[in-house]
């Protein structure tokens, strides 16, 4: 294909698709299968299954490639085939220049779209789509949220400092409220902030105290950015539907987490209460919102998050160190042992472009295709001419053995069968012009 080569960028895709696939498949399994059992784990490894196919398709096919590729499991018989092409040297000459044929012309790009193409054009367009939906969402937050002010009651004020002291933060997050909203909203990873519905005021204490201790244990995770970068990659790869399944589970048990973390802070009973509230506000029409993550966001997993509340298990966290080291297990097991998808020549092209290069075309005339022939035929005899020459002199200062002396002699004499065949091509060239 002349111009941009998108043979590599398909093959990534591709490969991205298998890794994506096979990680967070399993990750989906294996947290469907722990169920209520090590949260820690399942949060750990779906949040890694997310990345892990973009970091090792990228690792793959752009340093180490992939041990599993077509490419190296198809590319030996393309080599054959080729070589079973190129008619040897102790055959007569004439004969297996009147036996070739040069290959059929290769369909127009006009007519055709190549497998790599259309694999491209189709995610860019998928792409594009996912951004428009990417941008009307974060325009509808914006729009959402613009309304809202800088908190001014000092119990929510006070309560949301004693929750940060308590979560180890250096400063208390910066608060606000807005009228627009039924769900508390954590945002902000630089200048962090909750933003309050307007009916916080109607909680009690226990429940405002329950509300910020899972706002605040959110900031604390970073759960702001990670999940806007999960968004973002489901924009980017709206095809990968697994993305939605795999990105909805990871938010359930990061909500857990956090209404374990406020169960330690404000009690089981409060946090119970608080879903429930928040719960009946949503049922007030409003405009909902977008990307939240706050507390009974979603009503269909309120009963779940109520009864693993009552339940007052523990917080569970995961190290960092557990972490990195289960991130590293999946990425290792993706690079390393994931089969990739790389794209190879068609076999037809690839002979035509060992056996003629720059094959003239079927419109040529017989005597033009001869006369083309024997331009390339004479290039490349003196090209071997000046190698073998080169070579002789190299030979010429050292000792050679007589195995690389019958390989010497063996080339002088194929060259001369090609001098030949070079002088009665031109000889018949010559003749056929005079009549």
């Amino acid at each position: 294909m002349n111009g941009l080569d998108l043979a590599p960028l398909g093959g990534w895709l591709l490969t991205f698709a298998l890794h994506s696939t096979i990680a967070l498949a399993s990750a989906w399994t294996i947290s469907v299968a722990l169920g209520r059992r090590a949260p820690a784990l399942q949060e750990t490894l779906l949040r890694w299954s997310l990345w892990a196919g973009l970091v090792s398709a990228t690792v793959q096919c752009t340093v180490l490639g992939s041990p599993w590729s077509p490419r190296t499991l198809l590319a030996p018989a393309v080599v054959a085939g080729a070589d079973a092409a190129i008619a040897p040297l102790d055959t007569d000459p004439l004969l297996a220049l009147a036996s070739w044929s040069p290959p059929p012309p290769a369909p127009s790009l006009a007519a055709r779209l190549s497998t790599d193409e259309l694999i491209v054009a189709l995610a860019a367009f998928a792409m594009l789509l996912g951004l428009g939906w990417l941008l009307r969402v974060q325009w509808r937050l914006r729009r959402l949220l613009a309304d809202r002010r800088p908190e001014s009651c000092s119990r929510v004020l006070t309560t949301a400092a004693e929750m940060a002291r308590r979560a180890g933060l250096q400063q208390s997050p910066q608060l606000s409220r807005s009228e627009r909203i039924r769900t508390p909203i954590a945002f902000g990873l630089l200048r962090p902030e909750i933003c309050l519905p307007a009916q916080v005021t109607e909680l009690s204490d226990e429940s405002l105290r329950a509300m910020l201790a899972h706002e605040v244990a959110h900031l604390r995770g970073r759960d702001p950015a990670w999940m806007w970068g999960a968004v973002w990659l489901q924009a980017l790869f709206p095809w990968q539907l697994l993305l939605v399944a795999v990105r909805r589970r990871w938010t359930h048990r990061i909500e857990l987490r956090c209404d374990a973390t406020a169960a330690e802070q404000a009690g089981a009973t409060a946090v119970a209460r608080c879903l429930l509230d928040v719960a009946g506000w949503l049922q007030r029409p409003a405009e909902p919102s977008l990307l939240a993550l706050g507390m009974a966001s979603r009503p269909s997993a309120l009963r779940e998050r109520v009864e693993a509340a009552l339940q007052g298990a523990p917080a569970a966290r995961s190290s960092r160190l557990a972490s990195a080291a289960c991130g590293a297990a999946v990425l290792g097991a993706l690079t390393f042992a994931a089969p990739g998808v790389a794209a190879i020549p068609v076999e037809g092209e690839a002979l035509a472009a060992i056996v003629m290069p720059d094959a003239p075309s079927a419109a040529e005339s017989p005597l033009a295709r001869g006369a083309s022939l024997a331009d390339q035929l004479r290039a490349e005899h003196e090209d071997l001419l000046a190698e073998a020459a080169q070579l002789r002199a190299e030979l010429a200062t050292r000792r050679v053995s007589p195995e690389l002396r019958s390989l010497q002699q063996q080339l002088e004499s194929r060259l001369v069968a090609l001098q030949r065949l070079q002088q009665r091509l031109q000889e018949v060239l010559t003749r056929s012009e005079s009549r």
